[in-house]
């Protein structure tokens, strides 16, 4: 039996994400971490890490792409991704910089389940309000102390506090944050490529399993690719899932097209055995939604390397996250 089972609105802005220009033409890399409250009954404490793509549009106006991790707290395991809008203030010759930034957030939310099962996979929608102050120094590196505030209609608000290192992409004309403008990368050509990991199924309980891809990627232009991809999950405590999937990406090239970033959306036709409290429980075709973030590196004329981060997106709580490194050789 096929089953469409992914509820495509769920979907709608991991598309919106993937044809933001702000991945496009990211020109500012930022890696934070520290703590989290989650605004419940307990005010429960936990970490919370992520990562930063900025784009600046004017002296004053910005655009970012940010993937956070708001950690474990009791019934909680969620992440989710932002795409916001910022306005922002230099002072002192540029040096340090303040901002304030807003715009949606899509979250992936494991919480407690029923007594058939035990966990659920909780997608939704939220608003991400955020402060920021960063610090340039004379290099193309920066630090940056940053603020964020999750509200949500259907889950846990929560606050963030998290200190990051920065890097800009591109070299500025002078120290300081970037004021628009990026220069087009060269188009990917044609890479085939074997990569290997493990997958991660977004349970309770993190089950995991050994797992291995093969990739098809063909460039359509300086800012887009195309992948076909075979996957095989692995086979974990809970079930087992192979597939194959089509994915639309947006990317950029940096370091004299050595180095490139991308964020790649598509559907993912999967074959599954799955197991509810250890027991069979049947067997189902499903198409779901693949939403990868990668990065690769050129080091030969002809060979890549590249890693990937895979998340798959279901409507019967079976999300996971695979990850992949590998290499491609390019013709």
């Amino acid at each position: 039996m096929t089953k469409i089972s992914l509820k495509w609105q769920h979907v709608a802005v991991a598309g919106v994400l993937c044809g933001a220009s702000a991945f496009a033409q990211a020109q500012e890399a930022t890696v934070f971490a520290g703590g989290m409250n989650a605004r419940n009954d307990d005010n429960a404490h936990t970490y919370a890490w992520g990562f930063d793509y900025r784009q600046a549009l004017s002296e004053h106006f910005a655009t970012s792409f940010t993937w956070l991790n708001e950690g474990h707290v009791p019934d909680h395991h969620r992440d989710g991704f932002a795409m916001q809008v910022w306005a922002h203030q230099p002072l002192f010759d540029r040096r340090f910089d303040i901002a304030v930034g807003v715009g949606p957030y899509h979250y992936y939310d494991t919480v407690q389940g029923s007594r058939a099962r035990r966990y659920e996979d909780d997608h939704g929608w939220g608003a991400m309000f955020s402060v920021a102050a960063t610090w340039y120094f004379e290099s193309r590196w920066y630090v940056q102390a940053r603020a964020n505030y999750v509200q949500s209609p259907s889950s846990v608000n929560s606050v963030t506090y998290l200190l990051g290192v920065g890097y800009q992409l591109e070299k500025p004309s002078s120290p300081g944050p970037l004021a628009g403008g990026s220069t087009p990368g060269l188009p990917t050509g044609d890479v085939l490529s074997v990569l290997a990991g493990v997958s991660v199924v977004n349970s309770l309980d993190s089950q995991n399993a050994a797992a291995e891809a093969v990739e098809y990627r063909h460039g359509f232009g300086p800012w887009f690719d195309g992948t076909v991809s075979l996957i095989n999950e692995g086979h974990s405590d809970i079930g087992n899932r192979q597939g194959a999937a089509a994915q639309v990406w947006i990317k950029d090239d940096f370091f004299d097209d050595r180095f490139s970033l991308g964020l790649g959306f598509g559907p993912y036709v999967t074959w599954n055995k799955y197991r509810e409290n250890r027991a069979a429980d049947g067997a189902q075709n499903v198409v779901a939604g693949l939403l990868t973030m990668s990065a690769a590196y050129r080091f030969a004329d002809h060979w890549v390397g590249r890693l990937s981060w895979n998340r798959v997106i279901t409507g019967y709580d079976r999300d996971s996250d695979i990850f992949l490194a590998g290499v491609g050789y390019k013709f």
